[in-house]
């Protein structure tokens, strides 16, 4: 082994891949899009606006380690969906996507269900 393939193989040891807390921030809401029946609360956690969103990041909060991340989530969910139900897709959604896409395991997903919608008021609200 020469000097350079020492160089080379230290340089690699020392090499790091870092993922902003955004980043995972917008994986998780893109992850989201395609769960029925809820959607991320945007607005002041104790003032809800009354606008809810399924591609929003407002209630959405990572952080972020070198190896784990973990969520917290605000939603809304759509009369008659089963929350427990809702809850285990989203977390099993989110567990898959941020693993696949950055190799980072998700140690904890916590929702709080910050309101619920009959449907046709659900589908108006989502749609804006």
């Amino acid at each position: 082994m020469n000097n350079n393939d020492m160089t080379v193989r230290d340089y690699e040891n020392n090499s790091t891949l870092v993922f902003d807390e955004q980043v995972i921030v917008k994986i998780v809401s893109m992850a989201l899009r395609d769960i029925e029946g809820a959607a991320i609360a945007r607005g002041n956690s104790n003032a809800f606006s009354g606008i809810v969103g399924r591609g929003s990041s407002e209630g959405i909060n990572v952080e972020v380690g070198t190896s784990e991340v973990a969520v917290d989530l605000r939603l809304i969910i759509e009369y008659g969906k089963n929350a427990r139900a809702v809850y285990e897709q989203i977390k099993a959604k989110i567990e898959n996507e941020v693993m696949s896409m950055t190799g980072l395991r998700v140690v904890e997903v916590n929702a709080r269900i910050e309101d619920v919608f009959e449907k046709e008021e659900f589908q108006a609200r989502t749609q804006l």
